[in-house]
């Protein structure tokens, strides 16, 4: 009798006992976390890098490199990697190339297609008058983009880093 006693409650008792360890359900409040993230504003420069970095890395999908944009000093830097291109001075510019034709700038001529490049207007926001903080805010703004490049391995000799302005012909190149 107690064995059948036993049989009946033990599932029950098992149930109660793996509730009472069970972690308790996370409580859905999407209105909570919506208000801490709008509390934590990204800046305009954080959007704009996240904007180019995107831009980049779609420019790269067929051609087979990724990329990302930061500030570093008083630049807007475009970092572009591969880790499949051939690390010579002829894959690197051909992903230079790819990365300003991408941003409406000439390769050849360093020249953009409107009086300032499509990356530039990713650093313009409604409402804000731009020439205020500068005259020719856009142009501006293209003086200030270098790109990068690193193809392959660095640190053995044996990856190829190139670097060159936004609007410039120059692209140096250097194995590292």
């Amino acid at each position: 009798m107690m064995r059948r006693a036993w049989m009946t409650y033990a599932p029950v008792c098992g149930l109660i006992f793996g509730l009472a360890f069970w972690p308790a359900a996370a409580k859905a409040d999407p209105a909570a976390i919506l208000n801490h993230l709008q509390a934590t504003p990204a800046s305009q420069l954080d959007l704009a890098l996240a904007q180019l970095g995107e831009k980049v890395d779609a420019a790269g999908a067929a051609m087979g490199f990724d990329g990302f944009a930061d500030v570093e000093d008083k630049d807007i830097m475009i970092r572009a990697y591969s880790t499949t291109a051939k690390p010579d001075q002829a894959s690197c510019k051909k992903i230079m190339d790819r990365i300003k034709k991408a941003g409406g700038v000439d390769p050849k001529t360093a020249q953009a297609d409107n009086p300032a490049s499509a990356y530039a207007s990713l650093f313009s926001f409604p409402g804000v008058d731009e020439s205020k903080i500068d005259e020719s805010y856009a142009e501006t703004v293209d003086s200030m983009i270098a790109i990068m490049v690193v193809i392959g391995q660095t640190g053995d000799g044996k990856g190829m880093v190139c670097q060159s302005r936004l609007l410039s012909t120059d692209i140096s190149y250097k194995k590292e």
